[in-house]
């Protein structure tokens, strides 16, 4: 989530070369392109409901440098391959950015082109030895995360402190979380509950979606 989007038109000229602190995503493509060529989004639904875009046009940063509603994108990631499940959900806002791990309890998985590289090797083979990795985590680190990640970028912009569990950043933990679970639920997130609950929002749920304990201890 650190990645310059690079955006031209020939049709607003004013900012060219200019930089963006706005914040932007993957999702805001489709609508940009919409708004470029004056197309509404068809209106449909999926699994009878109506599907609608959650991201924004990009043209009005194209003419002005905006000041508000362009400071948080989020992102999700459920699996590399099909034998590597591991989901997470992200929101970054402002200057910090927080990761829950929703398989916490279970080893990051390892793909087979990263397992091979001489970077991975190297960590591999100096945990063996016991030997120091010259890196703020250790391989057993790597494969096991806590459920919350949360990083101060002003502080600690490579994000080696995970100040979750401090006190002092106790009030933001809670607005980001309240962020994200708010997107997870207006983007109908299926993992919105896990991993100590089950979503019902069919049958008598249907009008009223809960989130049911597992008592899986989580």
């Amino acid at each position: 989530m650190a990645e310059p989007m690079l955006v031209s038109s020939p049709d607003v000229t004013k900012r060219w070369g200019d930089e963006s602190n706005a914040m932007v995503s993957t999702l805001d493509i489709v609508p940009t392109v919409l708004d470029w060529f004056n197309v509404s989004y068809p209106k449909y639904k999926l699994l009878k409901k109506d599907v609608k875009l959650t991201g924004k046009s990009l043209l009005p940063v194209l003419a002005e440098e905006p000041n508000i509603n362009w400071d948080t994108v989020f992102a999700s990631h459920n699996l590399h391959e099909i034998t590597m499940y591991y989901p997470m959900r992200v929101i970054r806002h402002k200057n910090y950015r927080l990761i829950e791990n929703l398989n916490y309890k279970m080893p990051f998985p390892i793909d087979q082109d990263f397992y091979i590289s001489p970077t991975f090797q190297d960590l591999l083979n100096r945990t063996r030895d016991h030997q120091p990795l010259h890196w703020f985590k250790t391989l057993k680190q790597y494969y096991y995360r806590p459920k919350w990640e949360l990083f101060d970028l002003n502080k600690d912009p490579l994000e080696a402190s995970n100040v979750a569990n401090d006190d002092s950043y106790a009030p933001i933990l809670k607005d980001l979380r309240t962020r994200l679970l708010a997107w997870q639920q207006e983007t109908e997130d299926p993992w919105v509950c896990s991993p100590d609950g089950v979503l019902e929002d069919s049958g008598a749920y249907k009008e009223h979606p809960q989130c049911m304990a597992l008592d899986n201890n989580l």
